[in-house]
């Protein structure tokens, strides 16, 4: 199985000089976190909803709204990028190595398709059919809180590349989940509504409460990935909460399911 037989050939695409609220719309339209910048129909960058999370609400961009922001000021330049005849399984390897998300599939320096970590994912099917969600979930270093700030779940995403953190009230029992698209979602909203004068105050009181997707997706530790992924699927979600009695004992996201791709697929 090559790129080719899994890359998406209608992808999110705009130009470089595009506001950054045009390129959310697209994303919106395409149902998808990031899309490929060009410049004269030459590909010139990627930005994703990571990308926004991590640069908006900075002092640099703290005074400014985002139908003035460009996506240019906020895109990855030049993406690494893999040909259509690529295997399925050096594409995943390929992404656990370099530490992205999605490759432009380019033949004849045109883009002909984008392959993200869904495509990648869906295999399980075809590869890991008989792996149990306990042979690949990761605990996580710490579970959000409702009253937590999103400035701090924010940091924990970037500082521990996670895509996915579930939330728990404060009798301890699961409620929801963050990922970087709730983070980056809340700040683009504040941005548009909360005058530049009170931004500063006001953003370290958004509380994870505010933002979080509720009704996680869960699985046993013995309940098969192909399971755990269709569960993800159905909620659009990056990932599943494992748990076991009623606590949870770790997470599986789209990250762990490429990894698994990586070590399975030839």
């Amino acid at each position: 199985m090559k790129a080719a037989d899994i890359m998406l050939k209608d992808y999110p695409a705009v130009d470089k000089d595009e506001t950054l609220e045009h390129a959310v719309r697209v994303m919106k339209r395409y149902d998808t976190d990031r899309v490929l910048a060009f410049e004269e129909k030459k590909l010139v960058g990627i930005m994703t909803k990571k990308d926004i999370m991590t640069k908006l609400a900075t002092l640099r961009t703290r005074n400014v709204v985002p139908g003035r922001m460009h996506v240019s000021s906020f895109m990855t330049p030049d993406p690494k990028t893999i040909p259509p005849d690529i295997s399925v399984g050096e594409v995943a390897r390929k992404m656990v190595s370099d530490g992205v998300g999605s490759y432009p599939v380019v033949e004849d320096d045109n883009v002909v398709g984008l392959i993200t970590r869904w495509e990648i994912a869906n295999l399980v099917n075809e590869y890991a059919a008989d792996v149990k969600a306990v042979d690949v979930m990761i605990t996580i270093p710490e579970i959000l809180k409702t009253t937590n700030k999103v400035l701090h779940a924010r940091r924990l995403l970037l500082q521990y590349n996670l895509l996915f953190i579930p939330v728990v009230d404060e009798e301890g029992r699961l409620v929801g989940y963050v990922t970087v698209d709730e983070v980056a979602d809340a700040f683009l909203a504040f941005h548009d509504i909360v005058p530049e004068k009170y931004r500063k105050e006001r953003i370290d009181h958004l509380l994870v409460d505010d933002i979080m997707r509720l009704r996680p997706p869960v699985v046993q530790p013995d309940t098969s990935v192909v399971e755990a992924f269709e569960k993800m699927k159905t909620k659009k979600s990056k990932g599943v909460v494992v748990m076991h009695e009623d606590k949870i004992v770790g997470i599986i996201t789209l990250d762990e399911l490429v990894r698994l791709i990586a070590s399975k697929a030839p």
